[in-house]
């Protein structure tokens, strides 16, 4: 039997730009799906756009099906299964750090940077 290992997620953004409220909310989705997940901040500069690192886990059995699964509170390089980033600069960091791997990695990334949106959103007030 092969053990079966959580679906693990990084996710890089900037402070202020709704890292940990997405953290939050793919936890509880897995929650009320019944898969047990946990996540974990990677501290950082979380105040004034500085760079913030989010780190979650999810088994993919439903709770009850087996054995509790042991999560980790930080990601291995190299064996992250998703990066999400808020902007390019995040996502190249993750790859800098050897999170992501060729073989096993999806990133998914915004193309546009915030501040650059955030100025716009401003602008289209006045």
């Amino acid at each position: 039997m092969v053990a079966r290992r959580p679906v693990s997620i990084l996710i890089g953004a900037l402070g202020g730009h709704g890292g940990g409220v997405l953290t939050e909310w793919i936890v509880g989705a897995a929650a009320h799906a019944g898969y047990p997940a946990q996540s974990t901040s990677i501290p950082g500069v979380a105040q004034r756009t500085g760079a913030t690192t989010y780190y979650v886990e999810i088994f993919p059995e439903r709770a009850g099906s087996g054995p509790e699964p042991i999560f980790s509170l930080y990601p291995t390089p190299g064996d992250v299964d998703v990066v999400i980033a808020s902007e390019l600069l995040e996502a190249g960091r993750t790859i800098e750090m050897d999170y992501a791997s060729p073989t096993r990695t999806t990133v998914i990334a915004s193309t546009r940077s915030a501040s650059a949106r955030r100025a716009g959103c401003w602008r289209s007030r006045r």
